[in-house]
């Protein structure tokens, strides 16, 4: 394989990445249990674990942050009320 073919299969591959990064958030927003209190977050799961370690619990997650709200708005998860992982 020559060089400039090499570089074009790079260059498109990072292209694709980057569309199929831009196109799909899937899970852009979480329900989460974070120390003891229900909150909502946009970060995902390792950026999470990073954060809060072992103190917290993914509830659901949602593409959309009123998707998100409503969910926890209807089952009585409002962001600050108490919580347990359990």
């Amino acid at each position: 394989m020559t060089l400039p073919m090499r570089v074009r299969l790079t260059v498109l591959a990072g292209a694709a990445l980057m569309t199929l990064m831009a196109v799909s958030p899937a899970s852009a927003y979480a329900v989460i249990c974070k120390s003891g209190r229900y909150d909502i977050d946009s970060r995902d799961e390792a950026q999470l674990r990073i954060a809060f370690g072992t103190s917290y619990c993914t509830l659901r997650r949602f593409s959309y942050r009123s998707d998100a709200e409503n969910f926890s708005r209807n089952n009585n998860m409002r962001p600050g009320s108490s919580c347990s992982c359990r």
